[in-house]
């Protein structure tokens, strides 16, 4: 890189530039919970100054490290704790080059040249150096966004809103979450100081932890290092506040008054019933910290500390409206942090934070008490790190960790009360409206070790990471005999499970029974092996492969899935086109892997209890009856059985070489990005990005009916992956040996009707599962220079195929590998078409403006295209099966025929009804700062969705309810965008 000689007003500039709120910043490789500094020294002349002596100092804790330039002028310092620094350089005969206030940031690399000057060595040089706000030597893509840049702009203070910041990142419509380039929302990674705090058991979730504990943000949208796995979505990293040289107390106030609030819509479905309540919603919620930071012992031990205490208050009811619910949370979050600095060369963090919570609620029926329910949340995590510097050109970093993620759920009316709601009018029955008694602890204990070896122009990277993934379940369904019920509409002469409805009959129960007990775990082990080659001065290829294994075993610790010998390979190239860190053109390729969430093995590996059945029944009416605390209990009339029992769970203990295949294959996406970035000038850049991804591979449980030749027929629940071969160990009945059995799936998981006239059902083979996403994103950014700042970015994208990924937004299945996609081979078959985290339009705009000194304006707008509306009904043209909900819908002979051969189906494609509205959201918030005796203080308002806007974001996509009776909800919303909140804000600081 050639270095060019700039003024000192020009340097501060580009010390506010770098790293800062972009859309498209490329971070440097380096592991979640720190940053890095790189640059070159040369003379005024362009010499590069070999054996010159580069020394940063932390501001504030003072700590220090020196480094030798290498021949080529060029010095790097590796995994730096975020901060800001002072990097100066001395060489004998020339003058010592300083510049201060340099922002390390997370996973990022500061690049900063220094230019020095010959003569007094006593003098001081402010003016030969530059920052870089682009890192020409990086491939990967993300944005990196500090907490107190965050205030001057309004985001709801929470990682998905940081998330949601990135391009071609958008929320999760059913589960919540963050779905990131098409992915679902179930295969994201969240560290905090390295810490991976996301949820084992559905991967959906995270620890909860307050802004005021965070201290700098990094969105990871593709691209990233081998050091990075077990997603194939995006990774969110953030680190918290330390301590330093100085003592500092604070504390913020948080208030979002209910008498603020916008007016909520209610929604209703065709025939006037109502689906969403927002009359009866109430919530006011208030939310403090307090904290402080210092040294134990100045330039050496050094804490953070923070409590924050919560009340929140919410009322809301059910669609009727004669359920009212009273929420209420009063836990608080206490965190703290502990960094000593042994030596310049060795460093320990300490980390700890706990977000258990209890949540109460009162339930209401007609303005009379009738039951309590509580729900236990969060959690203990906390993690020890350590950091050592063992040559200059040799480091090491070792972290382990332990976190948990509690859900205990209670009711004080679900023993003697059954759950019975009436779909028909959207109304719950009884004298509870809880489905279960559900306690499940998810655990995780976690340990890596990263290093890292330059040598020449090689930047070696390598290391090893090994959780222990642990689920806890103990779940019971509510209800005297542990029974939940729900009560459809039906048609005399349609099909409920594979019978027919009898004569009279308008009305059908569905019933299930769930108990689960057992601790599941998982091991994850996982080595990788990084070279950062600096080919020349302006090209830089990363070369990289990271080995994985899975193994997921019963509660007896049988070994119940196990997938290993995965091999990822990515490369990436970087090339700083202009020779002078103002553009860059650069490209990635990779594979990533991801493993089965703790889920499916909860429900589905036995060695513990695991009961999970499910029954259709004629409905004859309902019964009630007085319980022994005064309750009055419904139970349904079951009449007439229809079709037969189906049960889902474990075998039991034991081997499962019967129905795990014996050789699966693992689940991985491939990633393809190329990119360009640039600078306009000194205040602006721009990039545009190209991205395809495709996704490939399930492992799934799955139903299969396949005649094997010499070992008769094989059917029931294995665990597979769909459309790929399939071996098995089974006794077969014809000889009594046990014998290994290759089934394609791709050839024939079931048998249909017989279609082609040979007498014989015909064989239907799997398809297997694909998600293909194409994008293509352009982002303008504007740096904060003390006045204003702005970003736009616009993505056009394309997520499709016949599997959304982890989870199934379409039915509301969030257990990865539990989905629908093989319990029935016409499910993953029909499914093709635009997948539900598809938005071919995404516009995003933020910015801020300084109004007058101390007083900021900041906006925050997204215009985001539609969902696609996945409409399904029951049945299908090419077997019996009436259960599922599949892309089918029967148009002729639908009722009193003998099952599906003699019926008229028509195809739906996902998306063939269209999509949800665009969804549009202006916020708005105005931040005054002032200085009275010495303390700073804060004053705040965010107004978010400031036009109130609530356009439907969901409908309900089922188009019966069983094969003949067309659901006259179909169509209506079940979801929409938020009315417009409040949130008033104060802050104190000295």
């Amino acid at each position: 890189m050639k270095t060019t000689t700039f003024k000192y007003s020009l340097v501060a500039a580009a010390i506010g530039a770098t790293l800062t709120l972009g859309g498209m910043v490329s971070p440097a490789h380096a592991q979640s919970s720190d940053g890095s500094l790189r640059g070159e020294v040369v003379t005024e002349s362009n010499q590069e100054l070999a054996g010159a002596t580069i020394t940063i100092r932390n501001r504030e804790t003072g700590y220090t490290r020196s480094v030798t330039a290498d021949a080529d002028g060029s010095y790097r310092f590796a995994r730096l704790p975020v901060g800001s620094y002072e990097v100066s350089a001395s060489f004998d005969g020339y003058q010592r080059s300083v510049i201060d206030n340099v922002e390390v940031r997370i996973g990022s690399a500061a690049v900063v040249d220094l230019t020095m000057t010959a003569g007094d060595v006593e003098r001081i040089s402010v003016s030969g150096a530059r920052l870089s706000t682009i890192d020409t030597r990086s491939s990967e893509s993300g944005l990196n966004i500090s907490a107190g840049q965050l205030e001057r702009i309004p985001v709801p203070r929470d990682l998905a809103s940081v998330a949601n910041l990135a391009p071609g990142v958008i929320s999760g419509s059913r589960f919540g979450g963050i779905s990131f380039g098409g992915s679902s929302v179930g295969e994201n990674a969240i560290f905090l100081n390295g810490l991976n705090i996301s949820d084992v058991e559905t991967g959906v979730g995270y620890s909860s932890v307050p802004f005021a504990f965070f201290k700098d943000f990094q969105v990871k949208t593709g691209g990233y290092s081998v050091e990075y796995g077990r997603t194939t979505g995006g990774v969110v990293s953030a680190v918290t506040k330390s301590g330093g040289n100085e003592f500092e107390f604070g504390g913020d106030m948080y208030w979002q008054p209910d008498a603020l609030r916008g007016d909520g819509k209610d929604f209703y479905d065709g025939q006037g019933i109502r689906n969403i309540n927002r009359s009866d919603s109430e919530t006011d919620s208030l939310r403090g910290n307090i904290w402080a930071s210092g040294p134990i012992i100045k330039d050496k031990l050094f804490f953070f500390a923070l409590y924050e205490p919560r009340s929140i208050d919410s009322q809301y009811g059910s669609a009727n409206g004669d359920n009212i619910y009273q929420e209420k949370a009063d836990d608080g979050f206490w965190g703290g942090k502990i960094d000593w600095i042994i030596s310049g060369d060795h460093t320990v963090e300490l980390m700890g934070f706990s977000d258990e919570q209890t949540i109460v609620t009162e339930r209401y029926n007609s303005g009379d008490y009738s039951d309590t329910s509580f729900l236990d949340r969060g959690g203990v995590n906390w993690s020890a790190t350590y950091t050592g510097y063992l040559t200059d050109n040799f480091m090491v970093k070792v972290l382990y960790g332990e976190s948990e993620r509690d859900y205990d759920s209670t009711n004080s009316s679900g023993i003697e009360c059954n759950r019975v709601y009436d779909v028909r009018i959207g109304q719950h029955l009884g004298c509870t409206t809880s489905t279960r008694f559900d306690a499940r602890l998810n655990e995780r204990e976690a340990l890596r070790i990263d290093a890292e070896w330059t040598f020449e122009d090689h930047l070696i990277r390598f290391g090893m990471d090994d959780e222990t993934r642990t689920t806890t379940m103990n779940r019971r369904t509510t209800g005297p005999n542990g029974t939940y019920y729900s009560l459809y509409e039906t048609t005399p002469g349609s099909d409920v499970n594979g019978e027919i409805v009898p004569e009279g009959v308008d009305a059908y129960v569905y019933a299930r029974s769930i108990e689960t007990i057992g601790a599941y775990p998982t091991d994850t082990k996982a080595f990788y092996l990084e070279d950062v080659w600096t080919m020349n001065p302006d090209m830089t290829l990363t070369m990289g492969l990271r080995w994985d294994e899975f193994i997921t075993y019963a509660a007896d610790g049988t070994p119940f899935l196990e997938v290993d010998d995965m091999l990822a390979p990515r490369v990436g190239f970087a090339w700083d086109v202009n020779s002078d860190g103002t553009a860059k053109f650069f490209a990635n390729a990779g594979r990533y892997y991801f493993p089965i969430a703790n889920g499916m093995a909860a429900r589905s590996a036995g060695g513990g209890v695991s009961i999970d059945n499910l029954n259709y029944y004629v409905l004859e009416g309902l019964e009630t009856n007085t319980t022994e605390n005064g309750n009055t209990n419904v139970t349904p009339i079951l009449g007439e059985q229809l079709g037969d029992t189906i049960s889902f769970g474990g075998s039991g203990a034991g081997n499962f070489l019967d129905e795990v295949d014996n050789d699966l294959d693992p689940i991985y996406q491939d990633e393809l990005i190329v990119g360009y970035e640039a600078q306009i000038n000194d205040d602006w850049n721009y990039g545009v990005r190209g991205i395809y991804r495709e996704f490939n591979n399930a492992i799934e449980d799955m139903r299969i009916n396949v005649n094997v030749p010499g070992c008769g027929n094989i059917s029931g629940w294995v665990f597979a992956n769909p459309g790929r071969e399939l071996t098995l160990q089974r006794e077969c009945p014809d000889t009594g040996n046990v014998t290994d059995i290759l089934i394609d799936l791709g050839e024939v998981q079931d048998y249909g009707f017989d279609l082609d006239g040979d007498g014989n059902p015909d064989p239907i083979g799997g398809d297997q599962v694909q998600r293909k996403y194409y994008a293509l994103e352009f982002v303008l950014d504007r740096v904060w220079d003390d006045v204003w700042q702005a970003h736009f970015s616009y993505t056009w994208s394309h997520s499709y195929g016949n599997y959304e990924g982890s989870v199934n937004s379409d039915t509301g299945n969030d257990i990865p590998g539990w989905t629908e996609a093989g319990d029935n081979v016409i499910y993953i078959n029909s499914g093709w078409g635009d997948l539900p985290n598809d938005r071919r339009h995404q516009f995003k705009a933020r910015g801020a403006y300084a109004l007058a000194d101390g007083l900021t304006l900041g906006a925050n707008f997204s215009l985001i295209s539609g969902s696609p509306i996945n409409a399904r009904g029951q049945g299908n043209p090419l077997n019996d099966n009436t259960r599922y909900y599949l892309n089918y819908l029967c148009v002729a002979n639908c009722t009193d025929v003998a099952d599906n051969s003699e019926r008229e189906f028509m195809y739906i494609p996902k998306g063939f009804y269209g999509n949800t509205d665009w969804v549009a959201q202006l916020d708005l918030n105005l931040n005054y700062d002032v200085e009275i005796n010495d303390i700073d203080f804060n004053f705040g308002i965010d107004v978010f969705n400031v036009f109130n806007s609530q356009v439907t974001t969901r409908v309900n996509e089922y188009l019966t309810t069983d094969v003949a009776t067309r659901n006259p909800s179909f169509m209506s919303t079940v979801g929409a965008q938020s009315p417009r909140y409040i949130q008033l804000s104060a802050g104190f600081r000295f």
